[in-house]
């Protein structure tokens, strides 16, 4: 299998960015943001509609996508989420063309990178929920293979060499 795009997820503070970035100017793929609070501020029909655009892409290192959408908007009462049926056809859409690259590290070393860093929007208990529900969102992908990476014990450069030559 050619991948032809990288979909990157994890909680704040698990080194997405980063990744996002290097992959990016080394596989010179373009940068999407595939979720966000600002794109789950619309109906669940509109996000659904934004979502469907992103499998028609190629080339793309998303940064973040529908299971951020599942993980974040249970926290966010005025966030639309897409149902399950909607992100299973999502999914379908981006099989064969996409692998799901989910970042992680253990709580103590997510709490210093948050307290160095800091939020506005994710709360440090938001983001030890947000990681126990990415690890129920991660057992719902069905069509796409994932990989797992802990930020913790790898470095970004580590990752993204692992990425590229297995990927």
């Amino acid at each position: 299998m050619v991948i032809i795009n990288y979909i990157v997820i994890g909680t704040d503070c698990s080194g997405k960015t980063s990744l996002v970035e290097m992959l990016s100017d080394i596989t010179e793929f373009k940068v999407v943001r595939g979720s966000s609070f600002e794109h789950s501020k619309c109906t669940q029909d509109e996000l659904f509609n934004k979502f469907l655009e992103f499998t028609k892409m190629d080339s793309v290192v998303f940064d973040r996508f529908t299971y951020c959408n599942e993980v974040y908007s249970l926290m966010y009462d005025d966030f639309a989420m897409l149902s399950d049926d909607q992100r299973r056809f999502i999914e379908q859409e981006m099989k064969g063309k996409a692998i799901v690259i989910y970042l992680y590290a253990d709580d103590e070393i997510l709490e210093q990178r948050f307290n160095y860093r800091g939020d506005d929007y994710v709360s440090l208990e938001k983001l030890k929920y947000a990681k126990k529900k990415y690890e129920e969102a991660l057992h719902k992908i069905k069509d796409l293979e994932v990989v797992k990476f802990d930020t913790g014990k790898m470095t970004t450069k580590e990752i993204v060499e692992q990425i590229l030559l297995n990927y």
